[in-house]
């Protein structure tokens, strides 16, 4: 080691710390959850679950001739998906000598532990947001928020994810109830299963089969790759016609009611990851199963498919986002808990929250896309 240790420099000149302030390098941004907290919040009052009622299926009736019987009987056609809450939490820890000696005063820059509760609250958003695109089913992930995967299934037909989910909010599809939970997941990739560049034709196609009556879809997502694809294939104009998202705030562009907008955290090849803790959200393949509706066009079972670019349809007045009552599970903190055999201290940002889709038709994910 040189002697002296501390060069001349070192000893007459401080340190500057631009400005003052730390750049986040890291998180990135979800038009999704920003939709879903403006359209659909909802505070969870308490209890063990819970549930939205909904009809599905119509009483009897129909034309009669004068003195014919009516039929009296009276069918079940009144149910309710049944959800539960479901728990995330952020640790924060610290060590006393840090944040009570060392960083303090107007030696500190700024403090370490305002800005690791910042990176909390944007870790715990992450985490949710990455999680509302997967399921709350699957075996490891039922602690995990019923996400849109699930939700915009038809019981046979493979989401994104290559898994199918014959139950949504407890309730089996295509059983009792018929098919007032489906949604049929859509391919636009080639018969041989390789993702295929997006059409004006296909959007417009699935998003009609949004469409029932005036409920129309209010948000496309997607990510970066297939934004761009939309903005240099599909009507050129539309590249004139950019708009300032008023929930979201970035610019994108509209089809018919909805808003293309792009999400760094939406399934995706070319830029999902599959992060150890926000989540994964990097497509892969999948065999096609027997069985698969033929509306979704997927290719023939058997068929290794390449899931490449997703878009999804959202209509989220249909969806429920719950969030506790209590301010400290609505991403709150409780505070440090001291480590009674040293100087470490530790607190967690918490949430209870969870998504519900009352109406699965108003919706739809599409991959296979380039």
């Amino acid at each position: 080691m040189a002697d002296p240790v501390v060069s001349e420099l070192d000893a007459a000149t401080q340190e500057y710390i631009w400005p003052n302030a730390v750049t986040d390098n890291f998180f990135r941004g979800d038009p999704v959850t920003a939709y879903f907290r403006q359209t659909a919040l909802t505070v969870f009052p308490g209890g063990r679950d819970m549930r939205a009622a909904f009809n599905y299926a119509p009483l009897n009736g129909g034309a009669y001739l004068q003195g014919a019987p009516f039929n009296l009987a009276k069918p079940s056609t009144l149910t309710s998906e049944v959800f539960t809450p479901r728990f995330y939490e952020v640790n924060v820890t610290e060590f006393l000598e840090q944040i009570r000696v060392q960083n303090v005063g107007p030696e500190a820059a700024f403090s370490l532990v305002e800005n690791d509760l910042n990176n909390a609250m944007s870790t715990i958003s992450a985490i949710c947001g990455v999680n509302l695109a997967l399921d709350g089913q699957q075996a490891g992930r039922l602690a995990h928020i019923n996400g849109w995967d699930e939700a915009y299934q038809d019981g046979i037909t493979p989401g994104w994810q290559g898994v199918v989910f014959p139950l949504y909010g407890t309730q089996v599809r295509n059983g009792a109830i018929g098919d007032v939970l489906n949604s049929i997941p859509r391919w636009g990739g080639t018969a041989a299963g390789a993702p295929a560049p997006i059409t004006y034709d296909f959007i417009a196609d699935v998003y009609q089969d949004c469409v029932r009556g005036n409920v129309e879809p209010n948000l496309i997502a997607m990510n970066k790759r297939l934004f761009a694809g939309c903005q240099s294939r599909i009507q050129v104009q539309q590249r004139f016609a950019q708009e300032k998202d008023p929930i979201w705030g970035a610019s994108g562009f509209r089809i018919n009611n909805a808003m293309v907008l792009k999400s760094d955290y939406f399934p995706s090849l070319a830029y999902g990851k599959n992060d150890g803790i926000l989540g994964n959200y990097l497509t892969g393949t999948f065999v096609v199963p027997a069985g698969a509706s033929a509306q979704s066009e997927l290719p023939t079972a058997g068929t290794t498919v390449t899931v490449g670019e997703v878009m999804t349809l959202f209509n989220t007045e249909k969806w429920i986002y719950w969030v506790a009552r209590d301010p400290l599970f609505a991403f709150g903190f409780t505070g440090f808990k001291t480590d009674i055999g040293s100087t470490r201290v530790a607190g967690q940002v918490l949430t209870m929250n969870n998504a519900q889709n009352r109406s699965p038709w108003s919706g739809k994910q599409c991959y296979g896309l380039a």
